[in-house]
């Protein structure tokens, strides 16, 4: 059995080296623990299947060690919040296959570790640019490995209830089979809500858009989400299309005074108001009242209906208008499972739907 080196850029810790030992398991490889000491390179291999477990004080050692690397490494980070770190390795990129986060259960990372070695280690020792007719069972590989998490995955998340300052936000996700995904974030002050809903076919953006979140977050305070959204949308995009990468998102900035909500978007989101579906093909601004219920249905969700569903999604939404939120939420879902294939969607999908409260007291103008 071949071994993976696992080198922590800090102090030792039992909780991580036993992860680590799990997860090693799990891919059926030995395990090579030893802390970083002495500030040495000599220490690494540079031709061994690699994970370095990194602190963001870290970024310099790390950085050096990627550089006198001949093959791709993978980053393991503590917790979401280190995502942060992401966007400064975006200069490495070339030469580190993924991060994987420590913090989530040992199956959540099980996929993309074995896919790495089966990339770059296989027994062969050939790698899959050299044969491309290897590439359908690569795939097939990678499919049922992922399969058993976005299996769990599904069965565990349920509709999720943001109950924040007189206005509730409703979610629901749904996985499904392609590369990359969707996910969305909430963030809020007391004068303001940013609803984030992003989507991208590549690890690495999502990982850089994570970080970028976790750095949103830590300014919440700030009373001007919109500066903020507008800095955060920014970076996004000019990553996206450097690397040729897809990216969808829609972003929505709610003040909580006027009820004004502004939308910006990339790709081919829709909502949902007033009877109508709205096609977010330019920016948009809406003045919602006390009562309204809004419903935001994302890039993979709209994907999805086209491929599963024979219904008009305008339809739908017409149809279900007198439902409890929860209930639409998970009609919507059902009609897009019932003709899937298998145990997955074929995109990542999301429903989210935002009311605002009868009594709610806002600004006319």
């Amino acid at each position: 059995m071949s071994s993976i080196e696992c080198i922590r850029l800090g102090k030792p810790g039992l909780i991580i080296d036993e992860y680590l030992k799990r997860l090693t398991k799990e891919v059926e490889r030995e395990i090579v623990l030893s802390v970083w000491e002495n500030d040495s390179l000599k220490e690494t291999s540079t031709k061994s299947a690699l994970i370095l477990v990194v602190e963001s004080e870290q970024i310099e050692t790390l950085t050096r060690i990627i550089e006198a690397r001949e093959l791709k490494l993978i980053v393991a980070l503590n917790s979401r919040k280190d995502f942060k770190i992401v966007g400064e390795l975006k200069n490495n990129f070339d030469k580190i296959f993924g991060f994987i986060d420590l913090s989530q259960e040992i199956e959540y990372n099980v996929p993309i570790l074995k896919n790495y070695l089966n990339l770059h280690f296989s027994k062969s020792g050939v790698r899959l640019e050299q044969l491309s007719n290897d590439i359908n069972k690569i795939y097939e590989f990678t499919k049922s490995e992922l399969g058993r998490i976005k299996e769990l995955h599904e069965r565990l998340v349920k509709v999720r209830v943001d109950q924040l300052k007189g206005v509730s936000i409703s979610s629901k996700f749904m996985a499904g089979e392609k590369t990359g995904g969707e996910f969305f974030e909430i963030i809020h002050n007391e004068q303001e809500i940013l609803f984030i809903q992003a989507g991208s076919n590549s690890y690495l953006l999502s990982s850089l858009i994570l970080g970028e979140i976790e750095s949103l977050k830590e300014y919440s305070k700030n009373p001007d989400l919109k500066m903020l959204t507008e800095k955060f949308e920014k970076v996004i995009n000019h990553f996206a299309n450097e690397n040729k990468a897809e990216l969808s998102y829609c972003l929505m900035n709610l003040n909580l005074k006027t009820l004004q909500a502004t939308f910006t978007l990339r790709g081919t989101s829709y909502l949902f108001y007033q009877g109508e579906m709205l096609s977010l093909d330019q920016p948009l601004n809406l003045k919602l009242k006390p009562k309204d219920r809004l419903s935001i249905i994302s890039e993979g969700a709209i994907k999805n209906w086209e491929l599963l569903s024979k219904l008009s999604n305008k339809k739908f939404f017409i149809d279900n208008q007198a439902l409890e939120t929860k209930d639409l939420i998970n009609e919507f879902f059902f009609e897009i499972s019932r003709n899937k294939i298998g145990p997955f969607l074929v995109h990542d999908a999301l429903l989210a739907v935002i009311n605002i409260e009868e009594a709610f007291l806002y600004q006319l103008s």
